[in-house]
């Protein structure tokens, strides 16, 4: 037996692809970027994508048993791309002068 999967796009897109039992999920992303969608914008690599199943994000290293996917009949679950990281830019701010930092003044 195999996983029959229908990959589906939030813009409805969808792919359907066969694995064989004890595939990783990495290894299946791989796979999908073969047969990838003409019409949707490409992804760089397997990692960049989400591939989610019954509301779990699924971890690449674990394999599709580990989720306890159904063989032998075909499953329905939903690729998104993962958002590109912003990049984060750190500013050092001037260091203040002793008396500057006080708030009050004790009379």
């Amino acid at each position: 037996m195999a996983y029959t999967v229908k990959f589906m796009f939030a813009d409805a897109v969808t792919i359907e692809c066969e694995f064989p039992l004890g595939v990783q999920v990495l290894e299946a992303k791989a796979k999908l970027l073969e047969c990838w969608p003409t019409e949707k914008e490409t992804v760089a690599s397997a990692a960049d994508m989400r591939m989610i199943y019954s509301g779990k994000v699924l971890e690449d290293s674990k394999k599709f048993e580990d989720y306890k996917i159904p063989t032998g009949q075909k499953v329905v679950m939903h690729l998104q791309p993962k958002p590109p990281q912003p990049k984060v830019q750190v500013v050092e701010t001037p260091q203040k002068a002793a008396d500057q930092t006080r708030c009050c003044t004790i009379l």
